[in-house]
């Protein structure tokens, strides 16, 4: 069974495909890696389709059928309507509430959505026969990847985001090959809009800048007033839910930005922030509180759930989800005894869930333990040589590649690795990283300020070896995908102080040799060199840009940034 799998909402950010056979993921991709363009807003992943087809060397004539992770029939049989309805009889909506009810309602029906997808794919394959288009719940889609990729015979299965079509939190009792829903919250109560609202109401961008919150709020302390403040907006409903006042979150006008009502400013008693002004610990301090206000409601549904339903394995998933220092302190809170986290949680990887869901309908789907993300397109050493030929790049092919990529690395050199397939989703996995030694904070400093130029704030995180995980965390479960925090060691902050953050913490990607073999021998050929089996491992792009996906996106990011060398394929540039 064949499945291309997309997700494409206009105006949303982050298309992608996905090429499923027999509920197995061939290949993935994300349209901005394509076009250049971050977040791809408003693209339609074409790109992405073109390259997923590729790698099954497949045409859309031979796909069986599409998946799309939204139920687009709510649309149409008027749930969502009355959805909205009884919102609005609760609370009264302004003008730009009942526009945005009636532009979803009509918007994301089936008929206009059908008609995008065709008409795109028919622009770009001309009067082909398309196969059908199946649209799939989208936080059931979120739960059957996360589970069924967890490893885990039984779990307890939180999906939490902005919204899916009517719901922004979902928890499942998943056991075997089964998922039963046994609770939600609707809008417009939400924890992903609180902490997108948030993220722009502090002066960065929503659905980008999340994560620059959540590494802000490790240098926060607490401020009662402002916890007090969000108390009012957002709180535990006692029954494993929540509950908000939509006033201060969703609903109302906005004279400041779509992702929060001017409401809000009244009740924090000062105005936004603007890019252009400094961050003040005021500011800091609200990022702690946010991310405490955050924490404090998962942990107390999770707490409910567990005690609820015996269970104590959790699987995380949806956009929250990517919020990895809420991941790691629920799993050292002592509530679950196993965490597994989805790295491609977020929309971006819907179309794997939705693929994924179509096939457990089927009876098709087999759990599986996702040990790799690794479903980009990749290119062969003779491919890269005729580009650094034709580049007129001098280059050369280390008969002992890793052990002369460790000997730069421990002298002090930035090194970006361009290896394999590229990985899907945020975070840079060993095969489109730039690195460097984790012992030294001028390694550290020199990455943020001549290649990555980003705030100092931003955690950098460590990929290393499973017996330098011992070594390195306190207490640790698998995780091969940087979705989840762990308590450094003592010997962590002394040895490898540029990857234990300012809280104490790591975002850790632990390598084995099955995994990815030439990334796992480079750590072990740097641990011959430095006694340390860790590396500094962040994304290979600059601020503001994707990740780099081709060897000619290696090569200008090479040159446009401090990078001291580059280890493309089986070669070595070196500056």
């Amino acid at each position: 069974m064949k499945l291309l799998s997309i997700f494409h909402f206009p105006g949303y950010p982050d298309p992608s495909a996905a090429l499923v056979v027999d509920g197995k993921v061939v290949s993935f991709i994300e349209e901005e890696r394509l076009v250049r363009n971050k977040h791809a807003k408003a693209y339609f992943p074409i790109r992405a389709i073109d390259a997923v087809l590729a790698q099954g060397s497949l045409t859309i004539e031979d796909i069986d059928a599409i998946t799309f992770g939204w139920d687009c029939g709510i649309h149409d049989s008027g749930e969502l309507a009355a959805h909205f309805e009884t919102i609005n009889a609760q609370f009264p909506p302004s003008e730009h509430d009942t526009a945005y009810q009636r532009s979803r309602v009509s918007s994301y029906g089936t008929a206009p959505m059908v008609e995008r997808i065709r008409r795109s794919l028919r622009k770009r394959y001309g009067d082909v026969t398309l196969p059908p288009i199946e649209f799939i719940n989208h936080h059931y889609a979120h739960a059957v990847s996360a589970y069924f990729h967890s490893g885990m015979q039984e779990a307890l299965v939180l999906a939490v985001d902005g919204s899916g079509e009517m719901t922004t939190t979902s928890w499942w009792h998943a056991s075997g090959k089964k998922l039963e829903r046994i609770s939600e919250v609707r809008t417009p109560h939400s924890l992903g809009w609180l902490y997108s609202a948030f993220t722009e109401y502090l002066g960065f961008d929503a659905y980008d800048g999340e994560y620059k919150v959540m590494g802000l709020a490790a240098y926060g302390k607490g401020d009662p007033d402002i916890a007090a403040k969000l108390e009012k907006i957002v709180w535990y409903d006692g029954a494993g839910g929540f509950a908000s006042d939509p006033y201060l979150i969703s609903m109302g006008d906005r004279s400041y930005s779509s992702y929060f009502p001017d409401k809000l400013v009244g009740h924090m008693g000062r105005k936004p922030r603007a890019e252009s002004e400094e961050i003040s610990d005021w500011h800091i301090s609200c990022a702690y509180e946010v991310q405490q206000r955050l924490e404090s409601i998962v942990q107390d549904m999770t707490r409910y759930h567990v005690e609820k339903t015996g269970i104590r394995n959790l699987v995380v998933t949806g956009g929250v989800g990517l919020n990895v220092k809420m991941n790691g302190n629920l799993f050292k809170s002592g509530i679950v005894d196993d965490l597994s986290a989805h790295p491609l949680c977020s929309d971006t990887g819907i179309c794997i869930g939705a693929a994924m869901a179509h096939e457990l309908a089927k009876g098709r789907l087999e759990p599986v333990a996702l040990d790799h993300v690794y479903y980009g397109p990749e290119w062969s050493d003779e491919a890269i040589e005729k580009i650094l030929i034709a580049c007129k790049l001098p280059y050369t092919r280390p008969e002992n590649f890793e052990s002369d990529v460790a000997s730069h690395l421990a002298s002090g050199k930035i090194v970006g690795w361009f290896q394999g397939r590229m990985e899907a989703g945020p975070r840079s996995l060993g095969c489109r990283s730039i690195l460097a030694d984790p012992r030294s904070v001028e390694s550290r400093d020199k990455v943020n300020a001549v290649i990555k130029f980003r705030e100092f704030w931003r955690p950098f995180c460590p990929s290393m070896t499973e017996a330098t995980a011992a070594r390195f965390l306190k207490r640790h479960t698998t995780a091969p995908f940087m979705i989840i925090t762990f308590d450094g060691t003592e010997e962590a902050a002394q040895t490898a102080p540029a990857i234990v953050h300012v809280d104490g913490t790591c975002r850790v990607q632990i390598v084995t040799p099955e995994m990815n073999a030439r990334y796992h021998k480079l750590l072990t050929e740097f641990e011959a060199v430095t006694d340390v089996g860790c590396l500094l491992n962040t994304s290979f792009n600059i601020k503001g840009e994707p990740i780099v996906c081709t060897p000619h996106d290696a090569i200008r990011t090479f040159f446009a940034t401090g990078l001291d060398a580059l280890a493309i394929g089986s070669f070595l540039i070196v500056k």
